[in-house]
């Protein structure tokens, strides 16, 4: 009698883990759209690079920054010492469910 259950969950098992297996990706053994599986190859592979050659066109250019004092320096945070105002504030979702 325990071999017979013992066999029974065992064909069970192996039932289970092969429809697990079989389910989980079930587009794996199918081929691709054109038949096969293979990739596409790179469309751009073996065409020239249109920037090769040509000069940097910002190279020479001074920094329009360069010099000019930061804008922000001086200014104080408009933040600073005032509450945050969500800290005392309740949670409007607690407690819902979706």
């Amino acid at each position: 009698m325990k071999v017979n259950y013992i066999a029974t969950l065992t064909i069970a098992s192996i039932l289970g883990l092969g429809l697990a297996a079989g389910c989980g990706n079930p587009c794996a053994a199918k081929p691709g759209p054109e038949g096969g599986t293979e990739t596409q190859a790179n469309p751009c592979a073996g065409k020239e690079n249109p920037c090769a050659g040509k000069a940097n066109p910002c190279a020479g250019k001074e920094n329009p920054c360069a010099g000019k004092a930061n804008p922000c320096a001086a200014k104080e945070n408009p933040c600073a010492g005032k509450a945050n105002p969500c800290a005392a504030k309740e949670n409007p979702c607690a407690g819902k469910t979706n």
